[in-house]
């Protein structure tokens, strides 16, 4: 299932490989240490800074993890869940916020994709190329966010390297079962004198997913990536510049249908050190992107959607005074946002980005400290005229304007050496987006006539947390509640069906249910746990039980009518360790029944999953290797996704077995 453009860029992922041929023969000079990665669920008890994430993925936890989308990446996380529009397309939802209200970077700047506007549509990120993820809240969030309830989440691929690297070589391949994966990919870094380098492609297919009620037709995928990063290096800092591509076609169960997914990107990034004695660094980053995907029935073009514009932003850590740290800095983006074609329910827009923001730190006493952050914007929508028959007939140009303003603070506290405890407030205003404001036409992404509303305010929230961690000692972990309060929460409500427009020249649009875009008051509060005994714990064997769990609601709270589409909580248990060089995992968690549902919604039952997982590390033909073995929905059950859009069509991926191995050059 290729689209002709894919067969453009299979060169560069050749490049990619060829590089990898060269560098394996080749050896450092000078062997220089890597920083090292870190797995954390929480940063209470650990070192707080300005910029900490709540939690970092990254190394061999990363690699051990689904690879399929970044919803999956992230989906065994507590208070983490996917929008799953099958195995090829499915953002995260955080503590059940989704779309903008959860932001997705790239290396600190916008993905600039299209995912946020259908649940069908790629985050245009493959997890094969992410090396660490990065899911920030409270003040470290608005950094990047002004709607900052459920977080931001930053992926970073190291095209653009911040230090001088040892010369090395990565091959990882992945086969999988359920969906026929099959996956390679290269990676190759080093250093030339001041220069260092990085180089990467990857190649992966999938076949139709197999589910228990059977093989789904048209959810197969073809994807190719490659990006080429080089940054000079030195006592003043750094500077470097990356490229990068990615071409994806696959199948959004929809049958006959695909969509073929094309992104090029250029990243700027740098940082001077102490250009002044009140600066600790100044650093700057730009990203430049044009994508687009189109959609294909049949094999013939149907409606493309497009995306291009750039944001760039520059951060000024400051030097630390007192017990005061902090950074401030200003962000800009700019993008055109445009559907053509049978599927164009929203004009072409322009919009626009400006914001201050600031993110502190600050020791009030040896066992006390203060987190605080603010963030202020700038935001404009502007929309063509359109020629289009909608509830509007032929809409002519149209703006709206917005300055949201967010405010976050955390006290953090030291029971003891080993607990601690946070208590987080945050005030948070977010911009509608485009198709909140100008949406009018039937959007096959969600089976649904959509409707804006242009004179549609910001949509306001204030949110409380309390986190009580225990960081030291055989038993460790974290217990949070929360309680998110919008006085303005911009949700899509039913309202009958779709308008018949024949006598205007339009279509039917009556077999369609209709939801307008409204600003209602909404109640979200939860709870997440993840607790870990430590059994044993030597050098050569490790044995541990770890229990973990969520929930989430979310109501109208005129009403009391559930919000639509949330993942009601899960309850696991998992015992791992370490025995003879392998390290293993078994797991179960029950995934709680929704009944508690919005309108023209349906109920879902819940489920058990169980799986299990292998690693081990080895050397083969004196090169570093890792085998990994992932068993997935070990008793096959049929289970359904509360937060999908096509939950009842298309159940989770059945009972799979998926292996890699990565060797390290």
């Amino acid at each position: 299932m290729k689209s002709p453009r894919l067969k453009r860029f299979n060169p560069l992922f050749i490049l990619a490989a060829s590089a990898l041929a060269v560098c394996a023969q080749e050896k450092p000079t000078t062997p220089e240490k890597l920083k090292a990665v870190v797995v954390k669920g929480t940063t209470i008890g650990g070192e707080v800074t300005a910029v900490s994430p709540a939690l970092t993925l990254s190394g061999k936890v990363l690699a051990d993890l689904s690879q399929s989308t970044l919803g999956d990446v992230l989906a065994d996380v507590p208070g983490v869940a996917s929008s799953y529009f099958g195995p090829n397309s499915g953002r995260p939802i955080i503590r059940g916020l989704e779309g903008d209200r959860l932001k997705i970077t790239q290396n600190g700047t916008s993905s600039l994709d299209a995912s946020s506007a259908s649940p069908d549509h790629a985050v245009s990120v493959d997890p094969l190329t992410i090396r660490e993820v990065q899911v920030l809240r409270g003040p470290a969030a608005l950094l990047y966010s002004s709607s900052i309830m459920g977080g931001v989440i930053n992926l970073l691929d190291n095209r653009i390297p911040v230090e001088r690297l040892p010369r090395s070589a990565t091959l990882f391949g992945r086969m999988g079962s359920a969906d026929g994966l099959r996956a390679l990919s290269v990676l190759t870094e080093g250093s030339l004198g001041d220069f260092a380098y990085h180089l990467d492609g990857f190649n992966k297919t999938t076949q139709d997913l197999s589910t228990p009620i059977g093989r789904i037709a048209d959810t197969a995928s073809d994807s190719q990536g490659a990006g080429f990063g080089v940054s000079r290096v030195g006592a003043f800092g750094y500077v470097g510049l990356s490229y990068s591509g990615l071409n994806s076609t696959y199948g959004v169960t929809e049958p006959g249908i695909e969509i073929g997914l094309r992104q090029r990107r250029w990243d700027l990034a740098g940082t001077v050190n102490a250009p002044t004695a009140a600066l600790k660094s100044i650093s700057y980053k730009l990203g430049v992107s044009d994508y687009e995907h189109s959609e294909f029935a049949a094999g013939v073009a149907g409606s493309t959607f497009a995306n291009q514009g750039w944001d760039g932003r520059i951060d000024f850590e400051l030097t630390k005074i007192g017990s005061l740290e902090g950074v401030v800095g200003l962000q800009s983006g700019r993008f055109d946002f445009s559907v053509v074609g049978a599927e164009a329910f929203l004009p072409t827009t322009h919009n626009a980005n400006d914001a201050v923001f600031g993110s502190f730190v600050q020791s009030l006493a040896p066992d006390s400290r203060l987190r605080y952050g603010f963030r202020v914007e700038s935001a404009k929508v502007s929309a063509d005229a359109w020629v289009h028959e909608g509830l509007v007939s032929n809409p002519g140009s149209a703006s709206a304007s917005f300055t949201p303003a967010s405010l976050a603070l955390a006290w953090v506290k030291d029971l003891s050496p080993e607990w601690a405890t946070t208590l987080s407030l945050t005030r948070t205003e977010r911009a509608p987006n485009y198709q909140e404001l100008f949406a009018d036409g039937p959007h096959v992404g969600t089976d649904a006539y959509e409707v804006g509303d242009g004179a549609l305010g910001k949509e306001r929230g204030i949110g409380i947390e309390l986190e009580l961690a225990k960081t030291r000692g055989a038993v460790s972990g974290s217990f949070s509640v929360y309680y998110n309060r919008f006085s303005s929460f911009i949700a899509q409500q039913a309202n009958g069906q779709g308008p018949n427009l024949t006598l205007n020249g339009g279509d039917d649009h009556s077999g369609l249910a209709r939801y307008d875009f409204v600003a209602v008051p909404a109640d979200f509060f939860g709870a997440e746990a993840k607790v870990n005994y430590q059994l044993h714990d030597t050098a050569t064997a490790k044995l541990g039980l770890e229990f973990f769990g969520d929930f989430v609601r979310a109501s109208n709270r005129d009403t009391s009518e559930a919000l639509p589409r949330i993942s009601p909580g899960r309850l696991g248990v998992a015992l791992h360790g370490l025995a003879s060089g392998w390290s293993w995992r078994l797991d179960a968690a029950y995934h709680l029944a929704q009944d508690h549902l919005a309108t023209s919604e349906t109920p879902t039952a819940g489920y058990t999953m169980v799986g299990a997982s292998l690693g081990h590390d080895f050397k083969l033909a004196g090169t570093a290797a890792r085998f990994t073995l992932r068993l997935t929905n070990l008793f096959d059950v049929e289970a359904r996704n509360a937060s999908s859009f096509i939950k009842d069509t298309l159940p989770l991926p059945g009972r799979g077995v998926e292996a890699g191995l990565k060797l390290s050059f």
